[in-house]
């Protein structure tokens, strides 16, 4: 009887042994420390927190680069409606020269309203993933919850239009003075928007980097509490299985020694 319960005691072993390599195994397997619940279920907890965290935390940072995308898109935009005043304020100061005649300042005025259409152009077309960039007075907001910020926005052809940029004459003098004002004062309100813009963009850039660190945190910790040290755990595996075959080998010579008694008393 002792040796059929010594027998029974090295077989349990045996069993809890073989459920543990296998444990192992799956591990190995998976590169997880934590597969399931019953691994732990702490460590399961935190770790599944910390992930949903990080969701969060890459989404917002990619918003960000996204964002900056856009701006980026305004602040050439801008400088293309910014270069095409200045076209139109060198075409101004031509037109003010007294040796020009009037075949002379109606050409100019040809190019004037060509560059006035090409700006309204640019600006009807400016558009990031559907969104128009300048269509209306507002902000676009950008980010998420992590990092907020909103990106300036104007209905740039209703500005200018009320600044007189599409209703520049040169053709008489007056038309010419007025012309330079108009240029300077709405180049004056692009530049001011385009300020904006840039503290902006800085901004975003800025929290970007401080988000791009914050995922390389949160995975490290999500890491150290998820993932396996596979080192660790290949020597592990490797000492399970000498054990499991010492005990595999110890039951079978319980066994052979149980079937010698038996026989002895019979």
């Amino acid at each position: 009887m002792n040796i059929n319960g010594q027998t029974s005691v090295i077989d349990l072993l045996s069993d809890r042994l073989q459920r543990s390599n296998d444990d192992k195994l799956k591990q190995l397997a998976s590169a997880k420390r934590i597969n399931s619940a019953a691994d732990d279920a702490a460590g399961l907890q935190i770790a599944n927190r910390l992930s949903a965290q990080n969701s969060g935390t890459r989404q917002t940072e990619q918003n960000l680069y996204d964002g900056l995308s856009m701006a980026n898109l305004a602040d050439q935009s801008l400088q293309g409606v910014t270069d095409g005043l200045n076209e139109i304020g060198r075409l101004a100061t031509q037109a003010g020269s007294g040796i020009l005649s009037a075949d002379d300042k109606a050409a100019l005025q040809k190019q004037v309203d060509a560059i006035s259409a090409g700006i309204k152009d640019q600006i009807a077309n400016t558009e990031f993933a559907g969104t128009k960039l300048f269509a209306s007075n507002g902000s676009i907001a950008l980010g998420g919850e992590k990092s907020q910020f909103s990106l300036p926005t104007t209905d740039l052809a209703k500005q200018l239009e009320d600044g007189g940029v599409f209703a520049i004459d040169l053709q008489s003098a007056d038309g010419v003075a007025n012309a330079l004002d108009v240029v300077k004062s709405s180049s004056q309100q692009i530049d001011n928007q385009r300020t904006e813009i840039g503290a902006t963009s800085n901004a975003m850039t800025a929290s970007a980097r401080n988000l791009a660190n914050q995922n390389v945190n949160e995975q490290a910790a999500i890491s150290r509490i998820a993932d396996l040290d596979y080192a660790k755990a290949s020597t592990e595996r490797v000492q399970g299985q000498i054990r499991e075959q010492a005990s595999i080998a110890v039951a079978a010579q319980g066994r052979i020694q149980s079937e010698q008694a038996l026989q002895l008393l019979s």
